[in-house]
């Protein structure tokens, strides 16, 4: 199984355990995540039209020092998924998405006409968080307008390929999480338990544990439940929860 994320940071974050999750259920799989920092579809598209090679990559979860321009990379390998995402401050402002993420798609499918295409929701910042202030201050705020401008860019994206496009879920679960009492942290609390390491980003081990749950779930249609794998330093009894959360967001998207 071979996927590429077109996406920045938050890419990163969602791709770093899960090869390491594929691998302890005996699957073969690999992911390059294409990463500019808070890269917006805007500078994908425009990435794409000049060909630039602007991108790091980072193959299955490891850092790699070869620039690479988009369509080098989807030439690289034949992909069953390519993902798109928008940047994270512009994830709830529906009208940052078109026609970028239109052109991006016919651009990508014109070279990889077989894989399919998903579409990354990106999730809310933590509460307390400074840039918040862009949406009324509240992270629920914040992702309520991500879910709708995701669904509307799946719905686009739906009626150009004649065929509905999925949304792997990580922003629900984000969201999910938080409303379990051991997670509802805020920004600045320390707490070793926040799903955020400053205040956007996903935390090194349970934010990131959960976000590459959501993705093995989406990308390979088997639960997370029996899955071995841990991050090192992590309690087995907090994974566990993180398993539910990731299980219940992908169903409520499927």
């Amino acid at each position: 199984m071979k996927i590429l994320a077109i996406g920045n940071s938050f890419s990163d974050d969602a791709s770093t355990y899960l090869h390491a999750i594929a691998q302890a259920a005996g699957i073969d799989l690999k992911i390059i995540s294409l990463c500019i920092g808070g890269c917006p579809l805007k500078l994908h598209w425009e990435n794409a039209l000049s060909g630039a090679k602007a991108y790091s990559a980072r193959i299955n979860g490891q850092d790699t020092e070869t620039p690479f321009s988009i369509e080098e990379a989807l030439e690289s390998d034949h992909f069953d998924f390519i993902t798109f995402q928008q940047g994270s401050i512009l994830s709830g402002k529906p009208d940052t998405y078109s026609p970028y993420i239109e052109n991006l798609y016919l651009f990508v499918k014109a070279i990889c006409p077989d894989a399919e295409i998903l579409i990354h929701q990106t999730w809310a910042y933590e509460k307390g968080y400074e840039r918040l202030s862009e949406y009324n201050c509240s992270s629920d705020f914040m992702f309520d307008s991500i879910k709708h401008a995701y669904s509307m860019a799946a719905e686009s994206l739906g009626e150009l390929s004649g065929a509905p496009v999925r949304i792997i879920p990580c922003g629900e679960a984000m969201q999910l999480a938080r409303a379990i009492p051991l997670f509802a942290t805020a920004f600045g609390d320390n707490s070793p338990l926040s799903l955020n390491h400053d205040g956007y980003h996903a935390s090194l081990l349970y934010g990131r544990y959960l976000l590459g749950a959501v993705w093995y779930e989406v990308l390979t249609g088997k639960g997370i439940f029996k899955n071995s794998f841990k991050p090192e330093g992590t309690e087995d009894e907090i994974i566990d929860v993180l398993k539910q959360v990731a299980h219940k967001a992908v169903m409520q998207y499927r």
